[in-house]
């Protein structure tokens, strides 16, 4: 017989992990910050269990930690260790970039023109959050042209294991990015199904990020 309950609470999990990955990749949650599973139930209007087993995969998959006190923490990444994720994201990223040339037309090419525009006008209007989810958003639509959910899988979870440390960056919205067009490099290498071009430009980009977010180990 087919446990319903189960696999609504399954599905409800699933739901505040989802919440939960959005608000670590986009800084929303600063490193050392506790997390309570009674009061993040509260917010998302939730029960207690759900919300519980969502934090324990986090855990198990490095972007929480487990406390004695039955909280959790979302880990101080150090300066070695952030090195270290985005040396393997530039492997990563650029596959899964050179890879979607494969399955690349020219209407997925004009979605991404589309996605890097809003991320621009994002960046334009100052609007950190709202920025660093449309750069979100734009870089997995890419990576999941590949085709290759396990390898969209690996990223994303080094993207939740960094994302909070651009909690500093909320309140110095001016020079996060550039105010020009910061995909343009790479939207003409994928256009033109150019392999080196495009893992070139990847480096370029997650050197970028790494250049922004050395300032919180200064501040």
């Amino acid at each position: 017989m087919l446990d319903f309950e189960k696999a609504q609470r399954t599905s409800l999990t699933t739901q505040v992990e989802v919440n939960l990955k959005s608000a670590l990749i986009i800084g929303a949650l600063k490193p050392g910050a506790r997390l309570i599973t009674k009061e993040i139930a509260e917010q998302l209007g939730t029960s207690i269990t759900p919300v519980r087993e969502a934090l324990l995969r986090l855990v198990s998959s490095g972007a929480l930690q487990a406390t004695p006190a039955q909280a959790f923490l979302v880990p101080v990444v150090s300066q070695e260790r952030y090195r270290e994720i985005n040396t393997i994201r530039k492997q990563l990223e650029g596959m899964a970039a050179v890879t979607a040339l494969t399955h690349l037309t020219a209407e997925k090419h004009s979605e991404l023109q589309r996605l890097a525009e809003d991320f621009q006008s994002k960046v334009r209007h100052g609007e950190v959050e709202q920025m660093l989810e449309a750069n979100y958003v734009f870089r997995f639509r890419l990576y999941r042209y590949a085709e290759m959910p396990t390898l969209i899988a690996l990223i994303e979870q080094l993207w939740v294991q960094i994302g909070p440390c651009f909690n500093f960056l909320h309140p110095h919205s001016g020079d996060i990015f550039p105010d020009t067009h910061f995909y343009a490099n790479l939207l003409t290498a994928l256009e033109k199904k150019d392999e080196i071009a495009t893992r070139k430009a990847m480096e370029i980009i997650i050197d970028h990020d790494t250049l922004i977010l050395q300032r919180q180990y200064v501040y």
